[in-house]
Formats: structure tokens, sequence, C-alpha cells
């Protein structure tokens, strides 16, 4: 087992964000994590990635438990993480930003920009690598962020509404590269509201709603799960999503 959550619970007072969710995730894995806004995706994201410390269960990386670690040593272990919201360092450059994310594995400046570099060419932004980071649009944003995360060496990458916002060409582009990022052997966790992202390259997905998992399975068999269809998706987006139609689900059921 590459990752283990066990009956993690993250409460903020008497209101469990997370309750007692329960993740695995092997080697080669393209796990999605779905349901409503507020179901408790993200927040299960950072107790993974230590941002969040859960209130209570495990987190387990290849076997070792992780669960009071910081995210610098999650990191060093190899797991990496976007956010909804980009993380960008405004007044340095798009190179300087994938550096950061170098440096976690060298102290050689040369170094890291070597493989700064290298990264920035894998997606597809070599061109903008003098660019200020402040003069990115959205989409190059969240694919910065991508490249800084990758910049890390990553096993594990989790990927935080990392298409939302962006145009259907745009979010065809994205799956592109993480399917590329996937052939290279990373293994893959994504939280998505556009299930066209979710049934194209989810392999496995856990829906959580109101901080409980309610259903987990292939794509397809959650997308016809009726607790599913009742608390997120409706009627008419599980149709859609069976059909691979490019519909995004921000909140609640659909008519």
């Amino acid at each position: 087992m590459l990752l283990e959550a066990c009956d993690v619970t993250k409460a903020f007072g008497s209101f469990k964000a997370v309750d007692a969710a329960c993740v695995t995730l092997e080697q080669g894995d393209i796990l999605g994590l779905i349901g409503p806004n507020g179901a408790g995706k993200s927040t299960l994201f950072n107790c993974l990635t230590g941002d969040l410390l859960s209130t209570s269960g495990n987190v387990l990386f290849e076997g070792r438990d992780i669960t009071r670690l910081t995210p610098e040593a999650r990191a060093r272990l190899g797991i990496a993480r976007t956010f909804q919201v980009p993380q960008t360092f405004e007044g340095m450059s798009v190179l300087e930003n994938v550096m950061i994310g170098a440096f976690l594995r060298t102290s050689h400046r040369a170094e890291a920009e070597k493989k700064a570099r290298a990264v920035l060419e894998r997606v597809g932004m070599s061109k903008l690598a003098d660019a200020p980071a402040r003069s990115l649009g959205t989409p190059g944003r969240k694919r910065l962020e991508i490249a800084r995360a990758l910049a890390t060496e990553p096993k594990v990458l989790l990927l935080d509404e990392a298409m939302a916002g962006l145009t259907q060409r745009e979010v065809q582009l994205a799956i592109d590269l993480v399917r590329d990022i996937h052939r290279s052997g990373i293994t893959l966790v994504i939280v998505e509201h556009i299930m066209e992202v979710i049934m194209s390259l989810a392999s496995r997905v856990v829906v959580f709603h109101q901080g409980c998992e309610i259903a987990r399975g292939t794509p397809r068999e959650v997308t016809g799960n009726p607790a599913v269809i009742a608390a997120y998706l409706g009627t008419r987006a599980a149709k859609a999503a069976a059909g691979h139609t490019p519909i995004e689900l921000m909140g609640g059921p659909a008519p």
C-alpha cells in the first residue's frame, strides 16, 4: 500500500468536516474524490498532506505513520499537492516559482534551475520561464502549480480542483498533461467537480457527503449509485456523466 488513511476525522469544535474517512492508494492509481461543496474533500486532502492535523485516525505512507509529520516532511517523503486557489509567488518569475519546488531535493541553485527548466519544458511552459508569475492567467497559474509540485519529485501528486475555471479546450489540455504525469509513474489523487475529468482519468472514485463517505467504486458505478445521485449528481447530471458530457457540478443536486 502506498498511501492509507485510516478512520481519519477532522473536527472543528463540534463540527466534523471529515468523519472517519478511509482511503487507500496503490502505486499507479488515479483516485478521484468527489462530492458537493463542503463535503470534506479538501479537508481530507489537507490531512493527507499535513496542512491540517487530523483530530483522530492515522495516515500511513509506504507503511510509515506520518499522521503528525509536517507538510515539508511529507513532501520529502514524496507527497506533493496543488491548491484550489493557486499559491504563486507573485514577485518571482515562473522559473523561480518552480525552482522553489526543486530546492526540496537540492541546495545547489544551478541544479535547481536545470530541474525547473526541464519541468517547465515538460508542462509546456518553457517559453514563459522568465515571465513574472503575476502575468499568468488562471490556466497558467494552475499549470505552474503542477510544475512546482513535479519539481519536488513526488511519488504521489494530489490535485485539488486543478481544472476549475478552465475552458473546455483548457480542460482537455490539462487532462492530457495529467495522463502524461501518470504515465511517468506518479500516482494521483484528484478532487474535481468536472465530471468529464473524473470519468476520463480516475480508475476508482470515493464520494463524500457531509464529511462521510457514501460510495466508492469505478466512475460508472458511482455515477449510477442512488445515494450519489440523491446527494450530489441529480438525474440529469448522472446521465451526462455516464455519456462523458463535460458538466461541472459545483454544489447540490442538479434537477
